[in-house]
């Protein structure tokens, strides 16, 4: 189990708390409320919970008001999907109130307990949970002025029963890029942390401001890669759910099992017996057709009708990331449970459409030589080779930079098994790949994370040791160099 970190709970009542009340007032209160009780006057209660976390209610909290002078009079209720609750009928009187969620305990506090003067007629309790940057000092403790990192808390469950999973593991990563010796590398750093008995989580000093990828696994049951922003100096919460292992079959996109560990953990895909249905529209709530939908880690797709709904069915259950892309607009992506047992649903919104800047001219010196662009004009008047340019259909439309990759002959781009695309030459092996004239590690599989298609000035692709130019080393694949406009 986590340990658990008490917290005082906001609770905020419409009548005066008994707190500010003298010794004398509290025992005329007790004699009041027995008085009351005799008389059989009632009182009725509602109220809400909210979770300032993630600034959404909290459904499915369990509430409870235990009576102070009578503890075996005690009521319980359930919270709505709004986190609404209400108690009918109950006797007046003084009480503790509190509540109970699993995403509570993950996030390491204890239960709430605080006094509340319920009278009779009706009242009103608030129940809140405290915001990201008190919840934050008390879980990972406090932290100095220059400190910007954040932190992030979840349950894992089952797809299936919503039963917490204990000893599950949750992975963070993010990409860093730097610039060494190596040249231009994308190093990844990862966290992992182990779920309680409980099924909770917690990792702390992670980059604020900044976006991670979060997952979680437990043995051959691991989700999809979930997007989470990660505030400065807070916490938010990401919970997970896991398919069992009949749920989810791994599927190769490559037919050649001769390729390395790491092409065959990039190219392996996820298929199920769940399903997902949705609606796509614009800020103005008026269905989108056409738009292509996808869940990353599955390799499945499909568009939106007329209607701007869509369906998609042999998906893995557990969570995962769905993504709707059209063109004009900014991709949208959002977290879905699945579930092997009830489809899922979700609302996709575009918002306005890519604003196009006026071109900025910058003047400055180069960072690169004018023999780098003119090796790439001279080698393209050679035939040796593949070359795209800036003014070709096929990097004009693209998405993403893998995108104008897609028609090049022996070239296949698969989707990944996490966010973005591999690429593969003939055979499944992968490519050197260059941005330009620095050596990218992993560029297979990073390269849309570098280079924005809109920043492309052209790509040289290179199938066999023989044709690539001397000075850019080849693995015996082939060779992608990639110019960008500066």
């Amino acid at each position: 189990m986590l340990a658990a970190i008490p917290i005082l709970f906001a609770v905020m009542l419409s009548s005066p708390a008994t707190s500010r009340a003298s010794t004398a007032g509290r025992a005329r209160i007790a004699r009041s409320t027995r008085q009351r009780s005799d008389t059989g006057e009632t009182a009725s209660l509602t109220g809400t919970v909210y979770d300032s976390v993630t600034n959404t209610p909290l459904a499915e909290a369990q509430v409870q008001l235990v009576d102070v002078d009578h503890r075996t009079r005690a009521y319980t209720v359930r919270s709505d999907s709004f986190g609404r609750f209400r108690i009918p009928a109950m006797v007046p009187g003084r009480y503790t109130a509190g509540f109970f969620h699993p995403s509570v305990d993950a996030l390491g506090i204890e239960p709430p307990l605080r006094s509340a003067t319920i009278h009779a007629g009706d009242n009103v309790l608030e129940l809140v949970i405290p915001g990201p940057a008190r919840i934050m000092a008390a879980v990972c403790g406090e932290q100095p002025a220059s400190d910007s990192s954040g932190a992030i808390a979840g349950v894992v469950r089952d797809a299936a029963s919503g039963l917490p999973i204990g000893n599950a593991k949750v992975v963070v990563t993010w990409r860093e890029i730097v610039i060494d010796k190596r040249g231009l590398v994308s190093e990844t750093r990862r966290v992992p942390v182990q779920t309680g008995e409980d099924g909770g989580y917690r990792i702390c000093k992670l980059p604020g401001a900044d976006t991670v990828l979060a997952s979680a696994e437990l043995g051959a049951r691991r989700s999809g890669l979930v997007e989470v922003g990660i505030p400065i100096r807070g916490i938010t919460r990401r919970d997970f759910s896991l398919g069992d292992s009949s749920s989810a079959v791994a599927v190769r996109t490559d037919s050649n099992s001769s390729v390395s560990a790491d092409v065959q953990r990039a190219t392996t895909l996820l298929h199920g017996s769940a399903a997902l249905s949705g609606l796509v529209h614009g800020a103005d709530g008026k269905p989108m057709q056409g738009a292509t939908i996808m869940v990353w880690g599955t390799g499945l797709e499909t568009r939106s009708r007329a209607d701007g709904r869509f369906t998609l069915t042999g998906l893995p259950a557990g969570t995962f990331s769905v993504e709707a892309r059209m063109l004009g607009y900014e991709p949208q992506r959002a977290a879905v449970d699945l579930s092997p047992q009830t489809p899922a649903t979700v609302d996709l919104e575009f918002k306005d459409r890519v604003q196009q800047l006026s071109r900025v001219v910058i003047m400055g010196k180069p960072s690169r030589t004018p023999s780098d662009i003119m090796g790439f004009l001279e080698r393209s008047r050679t035939g040796m080779g593949h070359y795209i340019t800036a003014s070709d259909n096929a990097l004009k439309n693209a998405i993403t930079a893998t995108d104008a990759l897609r028609t090049t002959p022996g070239i296949q781009v698969v989707p990944g098994s996490s966010f973005g695309h591999v690429i593969l030459m003939r055979g499944g092996c992968v490519p050197v790949v260059y941005v330009d004239g620095m050596q990218m590690q992993d560029g297979y599989e990073t390269l849309d994370d570098i280079v924005p298609p809109q920043q492309v000035a052209g790509m040289e692709i290179y199938a066999g040791l023989g044709e690539a130019p001397m000075k850019y080393q080849s693995n015996g694949c082939g060779v992608l160099l990639v110019w960008t406009k500066r």
